[in-house]
């Protein structure tokens, strides 16, 4: 019995790094940290318990998780954002998730990519890499540029800072192969201008 409690403790101080570092990790067309396309509102509610925020209408809904500060109050300025779609899936109707967004740098891609990087990075990597849409960000009272990679299922916001450089302040993972376009109805996206 000693030894099998030792082996269960060795094999989770194993997996305990590459549980960590997928928590953080963006992997375009499947998840952002432990959000996963595909994932059912049901199994979301069970990994990050209930959302701060949403809206749902017509079998189409999108959650919202803001991070917290020390003392608990939630800080809207960060957040994880979820779209999500009912279709039936295992033989149940369920939401289904289609589109999972961020705004903070914490999370990262496997080759470092995150909220703050500039185009010039992103564009290195996804050579593919098409604007799709813009829109006005009301609350900061500036231009974003919607970057879309529809093949391997990331796209990124970016705006244009200071010097003319350009700037993420969002990834969103989709599924590969579709347009983000698709599903787009995340908070903030009122005026959005598809190009």
């Amino acid at each position: 019995m000693k030894h099998l409690y030792f082996l269960g403790a060795a094999f989770l101080l194993m997996i305990a790094p590459a549980m960590a570092q997928t928590a953080w990790r963006i992997e375009p067309g499947q998840y952002i940290g432990n959000s996963k396309i595909g994932a059912t509102a049901d199994d979301m509610a069970a990994a990050l318990g209930p959302a701060d925020g949403g809206d749902a209408a017509m079998g189409k809904a999108w959650s919202i998780w803001y991070s917290h500060k020390k003392d608990k109050s939630i800080d809207s300025s960060r957040y994880l954002a979820v779209y999500s779609v009912r279709e039936e899936t295992n033989g149940k109707e369920a939401m289904v998730v289609k589109q999972i967004r961020v705004n903070t740098s914490s999370f990262t891609t496997e080759k470092g990519l995150r909220v703050g990087s500039s185009y010039i990075e992103v564009k290195k990597l996804f050579p593919a890499i098409k604007v799709v849409a813009q829109y006005q960000d009301k609350q900061k009272s500036r231009k974003i540029i919607l970057y879309d990679v529809r093949k391997a299922g990331i796209a990124f916001e970016m705006t244009t800072e200071k010097g003319g450089k350009q700037l993420c302040t969002a990834i969103t993972v989709h599924p590969k192969g579709e347009d983000i376009n698709t599903y787009i109805l995340f908070p903030g996206y009122e005026g959005l201008r598809k190009l």
